[in-house]
């Protein structure tokens, strides 16, 4: 595994004051049942998951590993159709763009990392999510627990499965060192 990595608390806490922050505050100052705080709150879960998710990406380790049969639930799921659409938008460059110029770790191996990240990343989004949409339910705001819920599977699962989708494609990879020459 290498050598572990000591971080500061600092990006852990303001990233949960963050998240927590707007999902209190929007609560009472937009109300959970308008699609205006759904999309606050959101917004608010993926700065707090690109807080907190460098911190905790070594943990658990083996929730990377993807099965094979991943990728055609995935497909079927759309999330290859979303992958192709955000090429065209150019929001992946972006994001290669700024993996290749936060990662130390050349070439494949530090793109793989970015994508642990990431994935990281958003499962703490999809959490809060759930318990934000448990939240709602809770207190009779069924439309905006479904608002919450479309706007988080949206910014997150789909996000989740993509990077699965590449990670899969990059580990699957035959080299050439597979193919026997005769």
């Amino acid at each position: 595994m290498g050598a572990e990595q000591v971080t500061s608390p600092t990006p852990v806490v303001a990233g949960f004051l963050v998240g927590i922050g707007l999902a209190g505050a929007g609560w009472f100052a937009i109300g959970p049942g308008h699609v205006v705080y759904a999309v606050v709150v959101q917004g608010g879960f993926l700065f707090m998951a690109l807080l907190i998710g460098p911190s905790l990406v070594d943990i658990a380790r083996s929730r990377y590993r993807v099965r094979s049969f991943e990728p055609r639930i995935y497909t079927l799921l759309g999330a290859e159709a979303v992958r192709r659409a955000l090429d065209v938008v150019g929001w992946n460059r972006v994001i290669k763009n700024m993996r290749q110029a936060k990662n130390e770790e050349p070439g494949t191996s530090g793109f793989l990392r970015g994508t642990e990240q990431s994935e990281t990343g958003h499962l703490l989004g999809v959490a809060a999510t759930g318990l934000l949409v448990l939240i709602a339910t809770v207190t009779s705001h069924p439309a905006g627990a479904l608002q919450i819920l479309l706007i988080g599977v949206l910014l997150h699962v789909y996000p989740i499965m993509i990077q699965r989708l590449v990670r899969f494609r990059l580990t699957q990879r035959p080299t050439r060192s597979n193919y026997v020459e005769r």
